[in-house]
């Protein structure tokens, strides 16, 4: 650690901080994610460190060292300027359809890179999706990825009893709002299908400004999608009943939403492409490199070139965060004169 001189804290996690660094001996800057020591947070740290280490891509946040320190671990990352969501949200920033397109497609290839090394994310979203100082975008967060297993094995977190399973992981990963329904059910069977249902709520979000299905509980979750995508079938869902939570639940009848309305005033070939992301079906979804090709990329308005970007600002993070503050205290500011002229009146 004492090759590094800590310089400000960018986020924090579940089991550890992230801050930027220089290094003592090149200024270079970087960012160094602390894990503190345990059983999980080291399993997961080790996975992280091995899908960074088999990835090389200009869209996947690249792994320069990694290191123990006082009982904790430390991975060395690329420095990386700001993230998607502080880009979107910025108003301060104009991104038209051909900046989103060219964020989707970088995306896109990201994941490409990642599954054709048969690594699957199992937590994409836009928080771990950063945007480097060059306005490329670049996938981060490894901490849930893990290679597929191509044979008969199992996941840790997986109760022995399925350890004779095929392809047998854990259903506890991705982030609620970008979770695949099948992973909701409690399904320890899937592949990379999963993250793919996760880049369709991406791309409708960064359309939406809003996440495209925001439950606050596994429940709410569950309702939300099977409202929108309608009461599962045979045709829309084979194998739903052999999900471990799928028959724990009835469902009243609903029919679809169509996507065009669940998608309101955006490009027809990207609801096209949406809807073909957020299938009940797994194995029916694009894959990535389906989905590359799809007729939304090559249609206009076409993608911006990477070098022309919107490039985020200095300490765009940091700036952002102020915002809330300055709300806040003018909230204090509107009370403290109702009080007053509420005192007045008594």
């Amino acid at each position: 650690m004492e090759s590094y001189k800590i310089l400000e804290r960018i986020g924090e996690g579940t089991h550890g901080q992230v801050v930027q660094a220089m290094e003592r001996s090149t200024g270079k800057i970087v960012a160094i994610k602390c894990v503190r020591s345990s059983d999980k947070a080291s399993k997961n740290l080790l996975r992280e460190i091995e899908s960074l280490k088999a990835l090389d891509s200009d869209y996947v946040v690249k792994l320069l060292d990694h290191f123990c320190h006082s009982f904790s671990f430390y991975l060395v990352l690329e420095f990386v300027a700001s993230g998607l969501p502080e880009m979107l949200y910025d108003d301060n920033l104009m991104l038209d359809d051909s900046h989103l397109k060219t964020y989707a497609r970088m995306l896109l290839a990201g994941v490409v890179h990642m599954h054709t090394a048969n690594i699957v994310h199992r937590d994409l979203k836009p928080a771990n999706l950063l945007i480097s100082s060059e306005g490329v975008l670049k996938i981060a967060d490894f901490s849930l990825s893990r290679l597929l297993l191509t044979t008969s094995a199992a996941d840790n977190d997986v109760d022995e009893q399925h350890s004779g399973c095929n392809r047998c992981y854990t259903s506890q990963v991705a982030t609620r709002r970008y979770r695949a329904p099948e992973l909701l059910f409690g399904s320890v069977h899937y592949d990379q299908s999963i993250d793919m249902w996760s880049v369709g709520c991406i791309l409708a979000e960064m359309q939406l400004k809003t996440p495209l299905f925001a439950g606050d509980s596994d429940m709410e979750q569950i309702a939300i999608v099977v409202h929108n995508l309608g009461t599962p079938t045979d045709e829309t869902w084979p194998n739903r009943n052999e999900m471990p939570d799928y028959n724990k639940l009835k469902f009243t009848k609903c029919d679809p939403v169509p996507t065009n309305i669940l998608l309101p005033d955006i490009d027809e070939l990207l609801v096209d492409l949406v809807g073909k992301l957020i299938l009940y079906n797994a194995d029916k979804r694009l894959n990535a490199y389906e989905a590359l090709l799809h007729p939304y990329f090559f249609n206009e308005p076409l993608q911006c070139l990477e070098h022309l970007m919107p490039k985020p600002p200095k300490d765009h993070r940091q700036k952002l965060m102020q915002k809330p503050i300055e709300v806040i205290e003018s909230l204090e500011k509107n009370f403290s004169c109702l009080y007053k002229i509420l005192d007045e009146t008594v």
